[in-house]
């Protein structure tokens, strides 16, 4: 029990962007940077969960953009498209 003590604060500390992944927030990668220099203070962790959690997310309209220009550049048959992005595409 002692040993997943580690593991829920390591969880606990990468939240905010695990948040901002989910909700496909466009500052995904922004909020990862300010969430390793910052996260530690709890005002910075705090920042950054609430910027994950309240800011905007994509848009259906920029998910279906961002699937037609993954189609559109693998349109050669070089990969597949994932399965997620046909669902933004109907």
């Amino acid at each position: 029990m002692a040993e997943l003590i580690p593991l829920f604060f390591i969880v606990m500390y990468i939240l905010p962007f695990c948040i901002a992944v989910v909700r496909a927030h466009h500052n995904a990668g922004a909020i990862l940077v300010v969430n390793c220099l910052l996260g530690w203070t709890v005002i910075g962790w705090i920042a950054t969960f609430a910027w994950a959690a309240f800011g905007p997310a994509a848009t259906t309209k920029s998910r279906a953009a961002d699937a037609a220009r993954y189609q559109a550049r693998t349109a050669g048959g070089s990969a597949p498209m994932p399965r997620i992005l046909h669902n933004f595409i109907d």
